[in-house]
């Protein structure tokens, strides 16, 4: 069953005029969020929009970055910049939440040892990994 869509007033039409969004994509961190709204001026919103999820089309609220072209066009660009140096720390090695991360594994490997639980089957190495580890 498809849920109701309030149709926009005329006034909320006009109000809109001329402004674009820029859909916040599932799974982005918030740390670059916040970084969007801090240097840009774009009002984050949430917006009702059809979404894919896993071949099935969803009627979900998602996050959006509202305002002019070009501003909207220069956050695009920095927000794919800012994931990039985020993934990047993610897997330096010499960093704290690595650091952090290979600690949690290495506690999670011992307790499983412990326990005789095998879901825990590979050394913790992000700088190897590509994707999450899989169990026999």
């Amino acid at each position: 069953m498809d849920s109701p869509v309030k149709e926009k007033t005329a006034e909320e039409k006009e109000a809109l005029k001329g402004l674009f969004d820029l859909a916040i994509p599932l799974g982005m961190p918030v740390s670059v969020i916040r970084e969007l709204v801090e240097n840009f001026e774009l009002d984050l919103v949430r917006r009702k929009a059809n979404v894919d999820m896993t071949g099935e089309v969803m009627d979900r609220e998602i996050l959006v970055l509202r305002g002019d072209l070009e501003t909207v066009n220069a956050a695009k660009e920095y927000m794919f910049q800012a994931l990039d140096r985020k993934v990047h720390e993610w897997n330096d090695e010499n960093s704290e939440r690595h650091k952090r991360m290979k600690k949690f594994y290495e506690q999670r490997l011992k307790e499983a040892a412990e326990t005789g639980d095998n879901d825990v089957t590979v050394p913790y190495d992000p700088s190897q990994m590509t994707e999450p580890p899989k169990n026999p």
